[in-house]
């Protein structure tokens, strides 16, 4: 919950980080999602590679001290560049979190379960996406971001003390001498030979790139679109977005992990099956005109689209060995957070842009970004609400070869997976 609320909180107040340092859409993609998402997705690998060798619950509690106080210190920068450098340290923290978390709970629960524990587990992440929605843009909206910022960092530190001190490393199931850790050249190798696990990956990341754009862009486009209050966008994105999302895990994990026992091609099937069903719900819910008619399609949208998203990342351990299992996490994590939250962000935020600049009668960027303390020209929000509105319709659209993805890896489950 603490590593999404560090997060989240930099898409709650993105807007108001955007009119106060006049930014672009791409300028905030850069810095709330590819900043992160490079150090997040490169150093999780190595930190992974520790997780294979080293006690992994004293390795969570050292990365949640490094990604709040870089998320505190976020709240101190004095421009652009040094707001980058900090989201860059945040996702340095974060990096070390998953796939020593992934890797546990392989060792602590039967195949059949992990779905539904690690679904569990997950909750924290739509729990502390609504918590620093509704509270962090209440704060940010009577304080300014940069408190909000600083105020938010707190918690994990005291966290990090309590998982110092009070959770046991769990023993390592079948996984012999830690010397005889595979070599990293070693696993890429197994998993570049694994079907399953390449077209997994793939579909989790064109997943991730709606959802993680959702995530960074859904309180802009409420505030522009429909000119709602920053405090009243955030309890709309906890309500459409974080809410479902916490829904579709539960109910979706459970089911999950009653469906892989019979058969580990369900694995792929479930989320073939609802991310096909949450593309029509997903583009119909951008489309209104109505914020509460919005609100009731991409709720089901999004339940429907991380459902299985947990179920994805716990098959994915069982194509590899026990002392393979954190390498695998962050090797599907740095495809995911790759294309979604980083190619993904960029290329969203760049085509908002172009298509305001579209939509606007002049020059955008001189008009409506360069003001530099003046009032935008008249027509300004608008153009900005259309390119962002349309911009999302079209990378929508990747969730249709995300199915197919899903429907490849389940033709070679049966054959790759093992059952430890």
């Amino acid at each position: 919950m603490i590593n999404f609320v560090d997060r989240t909180i930099i898409a709650v107040v993105g807007e108001a980080i955007r009119r106060d340092l006049q930014l672009s859409d791409l300028q905030l993609g850069m810095m709330g999602g590819l900043a992160f998402a490079l150090f997040y997705a490169v150093l999780g690998i190595p930190l992974a590679r520790l997780a294979e060798r080293f006690n992994r619950v004293r390795l969570i509690a050292v990365v949640t001290v490094l990604w709040s106080i870089m998320t505190a210190l976020c709240g101190a920068a004095g421009g652009y560049v040094q707001l980058l450098l900090c989201r860059m340290g945040v996702g340095v923290g974060e990096a070390g979190f998953t796939p020593a978390l992934v890797s546990m709970i392989s060792d602590r629960f039967p195949v059949g379960r992990r779905a539904l524990v690690y679904s569990l587990i997950a909750l924290g992440a739509p729990l502390g996406s609504a918590f620093a929605a509704v509270a962090g843009s209440a704060f940010a909206q009577h304080f300014g971001w940069r408190w909000t910022m600083a105020a938010v960092g707190v918690p994990g530190l005291v966290l990090a003390l309590l998982l110092y001190t009070t959770i046991p490393e769990p023993e390592r199931n079948d996984a012999g001498d830690k010397a005889l850790t595979p070599r990293f050249t070693e696993v890429l190798r197994r998993l570049g030979r694994s079907a399953s696990f390449l077209h997994l990956t793939c579909g989790s990341g064109l997943v991730g790139l709606v959802g993680f754009g959702t995530n960074l862009f859904l309180i802009p486009l409420l505030v522009r679109r429909f000119e709602l209050p920053l405090s009243q966008a955030g309890l709309i994105f906890a309500m459409s977005f974080s809410l479902a999302t916490m829904v579709g895990q539960i109910t979706g994990g459970n089911i999950a992990s009653r469906l892989i026992e019979r058969d580990i091609r369900w694995g792929a099937w479930a989320p073939a099956i609802t991310v096909g069903m949450a593309l029509p719900l997903y583009l119909l819910a951008l489309y209104q005109s109505d914020w509460r008619v919005l609100v009731g399609f991409l709720f089901v949208a999004t339940a429907l689209l991380y459902a299985f998203t947990p179920a994805v990342m716990t098959v994915t351990q069982t194509l590899v060995e026990p002392r393979m299992r954190a390498s695998a996490a962050a090797l599907h994590a740095f495809g995911q957070t790759v294309a979604g939250l980083g190619i993904g962000s960029v290329a969203l935020g760049y085509l908002s842009d172009r298509l305001a600049d579209y939509h606007f009668a002049g020059d955008y960027a001189a008009q409506c970004l360069a003001v530099h303390g003046a009032s935008p020209a008249p027509g300004c929000l608008a153009a900005s609400a259309t390119g962002l509105q349309q911009s999302m319709l079209i990378s929508a659209l990747v969730l249709i070869v995300a199915v197919f993805n899903y429907l490849v890896a389940a033709k070679h489950l049966p054959c790759e997976a093992k059952t430890a």
